[in-house]
């Protein structure tokens, strides 16, 4: 097995240089297992920093050589970095002497650490020279060579810095990519049931605000979570190399800090989970109110929408300085538990000293020790620090698990079969269908055989199962029972492409993206060619509008059409049907919400496009679908009536009915 890491470039077009990286699973094959292990566990798994690592695992595993040049990286930095506090010793030896033999021999008390100290007195003679060299010339070489030294630590230091700064940015901005198209991915596989039921505004700040902070997390976690604690280390190796003793001292009393903030930062996490919900809340309540603004400002609603979304925002913060609370107070214990450690340090140190038990051999060793130890205690509050961060990005992790735990009710089969057409054309059988949330069936046991090249005309009250049959057809749902037949296959046996490419849909409301009109109309047939799109848009009595724009077919329609006319942007979506070409059209109330003048271009569009294709089709105004093979009459979610117009018209049934009230009184029918 070998796990490839993609090439991507960056944006001045140079490519990484770890992009081609090949990991050997003969190497690493033992922790790609425990990696994977997890991966599709489906037991439910307690909201803690596990969470984020859950949601991370999957993009990390194709950078894992990359993360373990991070670590490399980090860990030469640390140790480069560190490294020059050892050079206080023989500084402080040159400037102010040893004090003598004697002044030596007071500080060097008898240790079992003796070893340690002379191999580090035997690197600093190699290179550094005599470090007590009695003349003033000789103190100048030793910091001369002192100077050097640290100049050639800082560019080491530097590079691997740099190397570890730029590979880590650049792994959590592929990794946080990768995440966002695995969650749009995700999403746009999930069925309708669960786009009808979800808040926009909801999953709008899952996907914006809740990415970012885990970008955030990411690139604050490689420094503080990585770089940090490495600097730690560094520090503890080369203050044991000064002063072994003490620094095995310093460890024992290390748990008193990390323990409490452990426990504190529990109270954070459940903050921030309990934040972002709040979060997520405001920003259904905004996207609501601007989505529908005409409806706002026609009942002069502005104040009453604003106050609902100001008590939203007062119970963010309220819910988000519970978390604040609970930082400041880790905060404070951290600073509280690194002081006082370095206080008992001090006079455990002491102790150690004046008692003969080991401590300093020589008068710099002290100055170093306490210096490297002072930076363990920041590199350890700046780690603490960013453990409450990470526990704040729990929730964010969490909700954003959750989209990825929401599981499709249509899944295609392995194997699925790929239809070439109608062929036999389409039989639906004692097919029934209830919403999850539903106090009834919306439809039931229907059963109806529609043959190729036919029109059949779905008519009924609001509420009565056609736009659900509708659905049901295309495969946005699934039938709760029964099945429907195409060419002799089930639905369910068919890839979701193969069947998607025998229909076109158009509904009620007309939707173009942000686009030109070309690019909405090809949308139908990525790749068509120029001809064919103008073709469509002939076809759908539409081209000379679209020349007559600024831009003709390169015009921006603006978010969804918004600069043309309903009737226009209708008569796109049919041109978008058209170039599409396929054998099955599906129409649903397309004229509805369109005026008498329009509605007859659209209807001359939507014949053009009936030609020679089976129809199913829902419509308020019977008078479009008198020509209609067959009517279907539903009620409740049922067929009670079906047969041409004519043949429904004499039976004086339901559909008569209909007629005569549309026709009567000048209005439409309900539905």
């Amino acid at each position: 097995m070998r796990i490839e890491v993609n090439r991507v470039g960056n944006p001045e077009g140079r490519d990484c240089p770890c992009s081609n990286l090949v990991l050997d699973s003969r190497k690493f094959g033992p922790l790609l297992d425990s990696l994977a292990g997890f991966e599709d566990d489906p037991r439910p798994m307690k909201a803690d920093v596990r969470t984020i690592w859950r949601l991370l695992r999957p993009h990390a595993r194709g950078h894992l050589l990359a993360l373990l040049l991070v670590f490399l990286f980090g860990t030469l930095a640390a140790l480069g970095e560190r490294s020059v506090f050892v050079l206080l010793t023989p500084s402080f030896e040159a400037l102010f002497g040893s004090g003598g033999s004697d002044a030596g021999e007071t500080l060097a008390n008898p240790s079992t650490f003796e070893g340690v100290q002379a191999l580090r007195d035997r690197l600093m003679e190699r290179l550094l020279g005599d470090t007590d060299a009695g003349t003033p010339e000789g103190k100048l070489q030793v910091l001369r060579s002192v100077a050097f030294l640290v100049v050639g630590i800082a560019i080491f230091s530097g590079i691997f810095q740099y190397l570890f700064t730029w590979l880590s940015r650049r792994i959590a901005l592929l990794m946080v990519v990768d995440l966002r198209m695995r969650l749009a991915r995700h999403l746009m596989s999930l069925s309708m049931r669960y786009h009808d039921s979800r808040k926009l505004g909801d999953v709008l700040s899952r996907i914006s605000a809740d990415v970012n902070s885990t970008l955030a997390v990411l690139n604050d976690a490689f420094r503080n979570l990585i770089l940090e604690p490495l600097l730690a280390v560094a520090s503890l190796v080369m203050a044991f190399l000064v002063a072994p003793l003490p620094t095995i001292a310093m460890l024992v009393g290390l748990p008193t800090v990390v323990i409490p903030v452990a426990l504190l930062s529990k109270r954070v996490r459940k903050g921030s989970t309990r934040s972002l919900t709040k979060l997520g809340a405001s920003v259904q309540v905004l996207t609501q109110m601007f989505q529908g603004i005409r409806t706002v400002k026609a009942f002069r609603a502005e104040e009453r929408e604003l106050e609902n979304f100001r008590q939203i925002n007062r119970e963010y913060v309220s819910s988000s300085m519970k978390m604040v609370r609970a930082v400041a107070q880790t905060n404070l214990w951290t600073i509280v538990f690194t002081h006082g450690g370095l206080a008992a340090l001090i006079v455990l140190v002491g102790w150690l000293q004046l008692n003969g038990y080991g401590g300093f051999a020589k008068a710099g060793d002290m100055i170093a020790f306490f210096v490297l130890i002072a930076n363990v205690y920041t590199n350890i509050k700046k780690t603490t620090r960013m453990w409450t961060r990470l526990q704040e990005s729990v929730g964010a992790s969490q909700r954003l698990q959750e989209l990825l735990d929401e599981s499709s009710d249509l899944e295609e089969l392995d194997g699925a079969h790929q239809l070439e057409g109608l062929g036999a054309g389409l039989r639906l059988e004692s097919v029934s269908f209830s919403y999850p949330e539903g106090d009834g069936a919306a439809l039931s046991d229907i059963t109806l055989e529609i043959q190729p090249g036919e029109t059949l005309a779905l008519v009924g009250a609001s509420g009565a199962g056609k736009s659900t049959l509708i659905d049901i057809i295309a495969r946005f749902r699934d039938p709760t029972s029964g099945r429907i037949m195409a060419d002799g296959y089930e639905l369910r046996e068919l890839s979701f492409d193969s069947w998607s490419a025998q229909y076109a849909m158009v509904g009620q409301t007309p939707f173009l993206f942000h686009a030109t009109v070309e690019e909405n109309i090809s949308y139908g047939r990525p790749g068509a060619s120029k001809e064919d799109i103008i073709a469509a848009a002939r076809a759908a009595d539409i081209h000379d509008f679209i020349e007559g724009l600024p831009d003709g077919y390169d015009t921006d329609v603006a978010d969804m059409g918004s600069r043309l006319s309903g009737g226009q942007r209708q008569r796109i979506t049919i041109a978008r049907a058209i170039l599409k070409g396929a054998p099955l059209l599906l129409l649903d109330e397309a004229t509805s919400a369109l005026d008498t003048a329009t509605e007859v271009k659209v209807q001359a569009a939507l014949d053009t496009l009936c030609e020679g294709r089976t129809v199913v089709v829902i419509a308020h105004r019977l008078s479009t679908i008198r020509g209609a093979s067959r009517i279907a009459v539903m009620e409740s979610g049922r067929i009670v009536e079906l047969g041409t117009h004519d043949t429904l018209i004499e039976a004086g049934g339901a559909y008569a009915r209909l007629y005569a009230a549309q026709f009567n009184t000048g209005q439409l029918a309900p539905g």
